[in-house]
């Protein structure tokens, strides 16, 4: 202990010799103090502590405690192995990839920009889905594999990620508990993106709109009652006053030109009027009947203007009259929401439909899948279909004559997205939500859309009650 202590002195007096050339201004004082006992423990101890201190500062030789404090931290960031040596996955928690970063338990992407693509970190997704026309048609015969609206977005959302997947397929109901449950990834068909979805599991942004429609059989209504309701309506009631009142004006210029040298139409002013009346009516009708026709230059030319517009207005006349029978004889059986409440209805379990008709109480036959209940309908068994107003359109575009429509307004509207469950690396989610938008907005998407629908939905009552505000 004593040659430690003498060491350290004798390193102690070389350092404070050495002071003069690193503090100037101490070396006064250095060298004036007097070496007292109590100043060389002083120096012994400052000895100690400053060599302590060297070594601390010093890079090149690390201590054997902070090696190992580093390397007990890098293998506190791996996950445990396994008795055989493998790495074992911890439940819950995704692995690390690059362009991450880990506080906590929680993944927290840097940017999404430095994210290597998936197919450079070898991500395989479980992808489920279910038969859901348009979004997700299954394979068939003819086109062995699946299609659709959203097969398409899923389509080009996995080709430019170059996403691996595995696909399982599930009954809608099943679908949605499976991506709740986290035993698939994706829901890969058009989901409505409701608040009962979306406290279950993760959704996309949204690609298309669909809605809440009634699909229902058209019958023939041809009678008295029903004509009678067409011819009163408003278009054709425009079209006889428009009528009647270009006859009365045309008439009223004949009679003004004509009273004084054409002796059909003398007499009294009233009964003259009369006569230039029903010449205008006759001209009308192409009937001419040739008892009253002009004589003067100005009452021949007033004729052969008359006939010619009489003519236009008679052939758009009569196109109207023949649509307005037309409409009165195939009628909706169902033509308001209000008449489902006493009509049979039929739901496919779980979509939107089904959960419109439980919240507004409206009792319902509930079938296993759109198709079954077209079935349904198209056989009398029911009257009408609450559903997706995408998935009716695309059901009766296919199937012409049926004798199904589907009521131009909806009852609301929504949008669809794929459904992702909660805990997936959020780089990925976020690379799979811009691919989704792209591919929504795309020419490709458009154009099939309207090769499928071939119409653009009405805007719902909804939407008209909050446009009126």
């Amino acid at each position: 202990m004593l040659c430690a202590a003498i060491g350290a002195l004798l390193t102690q007096m070389e350092w404070t010799l050495s002071l003069p050339s690193r503090y100037p201004p101490l070396s006064s004082i250095l060298f004036n103090m007097h070496w007292h006992p109590s100043a060389i423990l002083s120096l012994v101890l400052c000895a100690v502590i400053g060599g302590h201190s060297e070594a601390c500062s010093t890079t090149s030789a690390p201590s054997e405690r902070v090696l190992l404090a580093d390397t007990q931290a890098e293998k506190s960031l791996q996950p445990p192995a396994t008795e055989s040596g493998s790495t074992q996955k911890v439940p819950g928690i995704a692995a690390n990839p690059v362009g991450t970063l880990h506080v906590g338990e929680h993944v927290v992407p840097l940017e999404i920009g430095d994210a290597l693509p998936p197919h450079q970190r070898g991500i395989k997704l479980r992808v489920g889905v279910c038969d859901l026309p348009p979004w997700t048609i299954a394979p068939t015969e003819s086109r062995p594999y699946w299609s659709g609206l959203g097969a398409l977005v899923w389509k080009n959302t996995a080709k430019n990620l170059g996403i691996d997947y595995t696909l399982s397929v599930h009954t809608f109901p099943r679908l949605l508990e499976a991506v709740a449950k986290g035993d698939i990834d994706i829901a890969m068909t058009g989901i409505p993106i409701i608040p009962e979805n979306i406290s279950r599991f993760g959704m996309t942004p949204p690609f298309d709109q669909s809605g809440i429609s009634i699909a229902t059989r058209v019958h023939s209504a041809l009678s008295f009652a029903s004509v009678t309701e067409r011819v009163i309506a408003a278009e054709i009631t425009i079209w006889l006053i428009a009528l009647l009142g270009f006859a009365g004006l045309f008439g009223l210029m004949f009679w003004l030109v004509e009273r004084k040298k054409n002796p059909t139409i003398t007499g009294s002013g009233l009964r003259g009027f009369g006569e230039s009346m029903w010449w205008s009516l006759t001209t009308l009708a192409t009937v001419g009947y040739g008892d009253r026709v002009p004589t003067t230059g100005k009452g021949k030319i007033i004729g052969a203007l008359w006939m010619a517009s009489g003519f236009l207005l008679m052939t758009i006349a009569a196109a109207v009259f023949t649509s307005a029978l037309t409409a009165a004889q195939l009628q909706p059986l169902v033509k308001s929401p209000t008449e489902l409440i006493t009509s049979r209805v039929g739901v496919a379990i779980g979509t939107t439909g089904d959960t419109y008709a439980t919240r507004v109480n409206i009792p319902a036959v509930r079938f296993a899948t759109f198709e079954q209940a077209m079935t349904a309908l198209r056989e009398e068994q029911i009257d009408a279909i609450v559903g997706s107003s995408t998935t009716l359109a695309y059901l009766v575009e296919q199937y012409p004559g049926d004798h199904i429509t589907v009521l131009p307004r909806p009852l609301l509207r929504d949008f669809v997205s794929f459904g992702t469950r909660f805990g997936i690396d959020p780089a990925l989610e976020k690379r799979i939500e811009l691919e989704v938008v792209k591919s929504a907005v795309s020419a490709e998407y458009s154009a099939m859309r309207a090769a499928m629908l071939g119409r653009v939905d009405a805007a719902s009552e909804q939407d008209e009650k909050m446009q009126t505000r």
